[in-house]
């Protein structure tokens, strides 16, 4: 079970008054009149805040992780502390219960991991076709069966420790005529066949993110899938997160899309202080599931928006087909709405694979600034180099062009470069400023910053760009280091901010 800390500010050391579980560790305060050095879990206000308490806890606070008792009045400063952290209420009554489930969701470590097509062994039994396409989906067609039978099943077992619930979510499409079920067994930790518990999930259940709720002892879980019809079956991952309920996805907070696809996004905001700009960070390239650039994006003070895509290995590029990407430029444009801001109060940010995602939807969204480290544009020619350039550095992006145009041939490659810069063309980037850092001798993509110059049609545009010698993977301490600082240029100079 995780350590919690939470910091708890009121007339009572609840310590004191109501039942602390071991792992919860709860620091009281009277008052703050210095500020906190650390971020807790959670904070808990049993009264209003004056002026210099507000000051002191508010970057000790993490948006969505604010409660406040019936107690608390909701005077200026706590009601400008509460809207910031976007607070919930607490009823004192209610602090036992609280303290015993709820607070287990605020665990401080999210952990998230796809189990791709390899993954996976196919009963040896099933006599219809079987048809890996890279490592992007498993395809089985045939007759299933009258009944459910194990169809496939996963090598590796997934670890669920006591009182813990995992997120389960199966990216798959299959026709109508066929049902599956997925079923999760939990044997008894050290053992390979006593088992504990089982799970089973219906057909409709699965067009969810399921919860499989560990109330027992730890134990490993082994799972598969049942299928039953005749048709066609496409496995493309099992996602396993470390699971919060209804408090948010990897972080407080997180919010999902998903398309009639099963194509996920994932969205976390921190409405900051309010203020312009909305800086919006694409997530890179990531094994692990979950949220990039969270403290650096925090450091900044102003409102934020991480995105972050849970597609292939480590992220399918937020490509996908129209549903998938209105979705995307749809949630923006709400944050912005929310917050009352403009384009002209709009950052777009991210280092190599969230470089993609920040040119692409700035078309849509025309942003003040675009500030990009390691840009990939072509992503085309980032397969292509797969092949000889840069053999087996980077095959997810061979998946990614099959994904998209379904072959890998010079046709293919060719129509996956023009889909960028034909929107990226049309694009009125003539209120908008680009600041690259780009690598010479890059591996993956090295002409993307002279073909953003070269594909400009905008008049006016200021275009920023800083040249290091090394590959897409090397310097990146230096290209980060450069953006964090052009960040804070831009908000010093932009947008008055003192930083």
């Amino acid at each position: 079970m995780n350590n919690i800390n939470i910091l708890l500010l009121g007339d009572e050391d609840w310590n004191d008054i109501y039942e602390i579980p071991e792992h919860v560790q709860v620091d009281y305060f009277s008052d703050v009149i210095e500020p906190i050095p650390i971020i807790y879990d959670l904070v808990i206000l049993d009264r209003d805040i004056s002026l210099a308490e507000y000051k002191n806890l508010v970057n000790c606070t993490r948006a969505y992780c604010l409660y406040a008792t019936e107690n608390v009045r909701m005077k200026n400063n706590t009601q400008k502390y509460y809207e910031r952290k976007i607070g919930k209420r607490l009823y004192t009554g209610d602090v036992n219960a609280f303290m015993a489930e709820t607070v287990n969701d605020y665990f401080p470590n999210p952990y998230g991991e796809r189990m791709h097509p390899d993954y996976l062994t196919v009963n040896q039994m099933f006599e219809g076709e079987v048809e890996f396409n890279g490592n992007f989906d498993l395809r089985l067609k045939g007759d299933f069966g009258d009944d459910y039978t194990q169809i496939l099943y996963w090598k590796n077992n997934l670890p669920i420790f006591e009182g813990q619930t995992l997120d389960l979510f199966l990216e798959h499409l299959k026709t109508e005529n066929v049902k599956v079920k997925l079923r999760v067994i939990q044997f008894y930790n050290g053992s390979v066949g006593d088992v504990q518990q089982i799970w089973e999930y219906s057909d409709e259940e699965l067009d969810e993110v399921i919860h499989v709720e560990n109330h027992m002892a730890q134990g490993p879980i082994f799972v598969s899938v049942l299928a039953k019809g005749e048709g066609e079956l496409r496995f493309i991952s099992l996602h396993t997160r470390h699971s919060r309920h209804d408090i948010g996805f990897f972080l407080p907070g997180g919010d999902r899309t998903i398309t009639s696809m099963k194509e996920e996004m994932f969205y976390y905001f921190d409405p900051g202080d309010l203020k312009p700009p909305l800086a919006v960070y694409f997530s890179g390239y990531r094994k692990q599931e979950g949220f990039e650039g969270y403290y650096m994006m925090r450091g900044l003070g102003c409102p934020f928006l991480l995105v972050t895509d849970p597609r292939l290995e480590g992220g399918a590029f937020y490509l996908g087909d129209k549903e998938f990407e209105d979705s995307i430029v749809r949630t923006i444009r709400g944050y912005m709405r929310r917050l009352q801001f403009q384009s002209n109060q709009l950052i777009f940010s991210g280092a190599s694979m969230g470089t993609f995602g920040s040119l692409y939807y700035g078309c849509d969204l025309q942003p003040h600034a675009l500030i990009l480290g390691k840009p990939l544009a072509n992503l085309g020619n980032v397969a292509k180099n797969e092949r000889i350039g840069r053999v087996g550095i980077f095959p997810t992006s061979l998946d990614l062009l099959l994904k998209n145009y379904q072959g890998l041939g010079e046709e293919q490659i060719e129509q996956f470069n023009e889909r960028f810069w034909e929107k990226f063309r049309k694009a009125n980037w003539t209120h908008s400023k680009f600041i690259i850092s780009y690598l010479y001798e890059d591996d993956y993509d090295k002409d993307a910053y002279p073909d953003i110059l070269s594909n400009m049609r905008s008049e006016g545009v200021q275009i920023y760009g800083k040249g290091t010698h090394g590959r897409h993977n090397d310097n990146t301490q230096e290209v980060m280091n450069w953006f964090k600082g052009q960040y804070r240029k831009v908000l010093r100079e932009d947008f008055g901010r003192k930083i």
